[in-house]
């Protein structure tokens, strides 16, 4: 099974001829056409070129949700170029990191996000044009407004379907963030598998995506494109709202959205409110990024009578690689089963494939795995042998082939739906001139799935507050690193060559939990 377009200058073209006056986004009062579309994107592409943008180079986009992100993606792909979207939560320092590891060339940037540019042009070697979106550009910048003003006739550029289309900056182990360069046959078989499976060629047509989970994720970005794949109209918000989930649903009739299980606990909690509105058009949900608790998948589907489609995928397989049927058998706590055109197997640690029911690490191939790690071969190398990812997840497949996520591997915490690595954070700890020791973990959170808990150790002597440190942390990191939870104790839990034994800290706080809810 292929993908029905050689690179996405190809899809967004011929959906333009096909579906040109069909609405492609509601973006608030704004509605843009599929034909629009094609032609705002030509336009910021040939603006593009008059910088001297081409083929190869990288274009990041610092911005919010909005059409125009998606103009300068599409634009820099149509070109032959790299769309590298900056998360948005990042702060200046996080940024200028991004920046020179990519060695990016080309910045678009939302007047909301410049400041934190500003303080740290001196510093990023790389960067030529800064494009402002706003009134009134600073000195040294180029205006968005005037690069859209080029011609909609766009000339042609050889694409390979192997030319790298995206750069995603994802965290790693090593507290480092590490940018995964995708393809555009990547994203192109990501989508297609995902469209296969939640969409028949009969229902395409009338179905309204409702997005609002950020576009510098990897999950937006690819919905967006899967939207363009399938002739989707999409109904595209800043941010998720929960007083305004209902009515938008009313509004457009969305059939469906993707959302993580933070998400889905508010909607449930506030579901009285949010069902004064009219939600029958509402099919499904997807939820993916983080495990979702089995009460919470029962409670939202009995209250609002609407499935979720449960899925999992990384960054570096291109978003998702494994989705439940919506037309079929959807199994509580499974993550589903491959989507077409990748494979997935359950693995021991020398790479040999594990039976049915025998717990190993997940690992996936085909078209929707990265390229590479980007400057990072080591790291590509250990990720990716003889063609497969290595998640870093344990889990085990069941008779039906269906997969099931029991264990992460890797270090990872994951707050509603936003990964956070705690090698980073104590890192940035261990920097502070009190601290001596310190380790993080997560720990269970009824709203965000999971919040990160920071275990400090002072130096003799020396005396510390909670506010203090998150202060600390917060010129450092961006906020949603930044633990909830914080505990001075005077030894961390060490193995006889010096290991911090996470997994005693995590026992202390799930026996802390328990006594908690026996106290209840």
């Amino acid at each position: 099974m292929k993908p029905a377009y050689n690179d996405l200058r190809e899809m967004v073209e011929k959906r333009a001829e096909e579906n040109g006056d069909k609405i492609y986004i509601h973006f608030y009062d704004n509605a843009v056409t599929f034909h629009q579309f094609n032609e705002r994107v030509n336009r910021f592409a040939n603006g593009l070129k008059s910088l001297g943008v081409k083929k190869g180079d990288t274009v990041h986009i610092y911005m919010n949700n909005s059409p125009e992100f998606l103009y300068a993606a599409l634009a820099a792909n149509k070109l032959g170029a790299i769309a590298g979207p900056i998360n948005c939560w990042w702060n200046s320092e996080e940024v200028k990191f991004l920046l020179n590891d990519s060695e990016g060339k080309y910045l678009v940037v939302e007047s909301a996000y410049y400041p934190n540019i500003e303080p740290i042009k001196p510093d990023l070697n790389y960067l030529k044009k800064i494009i402002y979106s706003g009134e009134d550009p600073p000195a040294g910048t180029v205006s968005y407004r005037e690069l859209v003003n080029h011609s909609d006739m766009l000339e042609n550029v050889k694409i390979s379907t192997e030319d790298a289309a995206y750069l995603f900056y994802t965290s790693g182990t090593t507290g480092k963030p590490k940018g995964a360069l995708l393809t555009h046959s990547n994203a192109l078989y990501a989508v297609m598998g995902i469209r296969s499976v939640l969409h028949s060629d009969e229902e395409q047509g009338n179905e309204v995506a409702l997005i609002f989970l950020p576009l510098f994720h990897v999950n937006a970005m690819m919905s967006m494109i899967s939207a363009l794949y399938s002739g989707v109209t999409v109904t595209l918000r800043l941010t998720f709202s929960a007083s305004e989930f209902g009515e938008v649903v009313e509004k457009y009739r969305a059939t469906f959205f993707s959302g993580v299980p933070a998400i889905y606990n508010i909607l449930t909690l506030l579901s009285d409110e949010i069902k004064k509105h009219d939600l029958s058009s509402l099919k499904f949900g997807v939820c993916g990024a983080a495990p979702l608790a089995e009460e919470t998948f029962r409670k939202f589907e009995s209250t609002y009578g609407v499935d979720i489609i449960e899925g999992y995928g990384l960054t570096e397989g291109t978003v998702a690689s494994t989705l439940n049927p919506l037309h079929g058998e959807r199994k509580i706590g499974s993550i589903g089963k491959a989507l077409p055109g990748q494979e997935v197997r359950v693995v021991d640690d020398s790479g040999k494939e594990l039976p049915v029911n025998k717990l190993g690490e997940l690992v996936i191939r085909g078209g929707a795995v990265m390229k590479h790690y980007h400057k990072r071969p080591e790291e590509t190398a250990s990720t990716i042998m003889n063609g497969w990812l290595h998640t870093g997840d344990i889990g085990y497949m069941d008779k039906d082939g269906y997969f099931y996520i029991v264990d992460r591997k890797k270090d990872l915490i994951i707050r509603g739906g936003e990964n956070i690595y705690p090698k980073e954070i104590e890192n940035v700890l261990y920097e502070y001139p009190k601290i001596m020791d310190a380790a993080v973990i997560g720990v269970h959170d009824i709203v965000m799935g999971e919040e990160a808990k920071a275990f400090i150790v002072l130096k003799p002597g020396e005396s510390a507050g909670h506010e203090e440190i998150k202060t600390y942390l917060g010129s450092k990191l961006a906020a949603f690193k930044i633990p909830k939870y914080i505990e001075f104790i005077d030894d961390l839990p060490k193995n006889i060559i010096g290991k911090v034994l996470k997994k005693e800290l995590r026992a202390r706080e799930k026996e802390k939990t328990i006594k908690e809810k026996k106290s209840e």
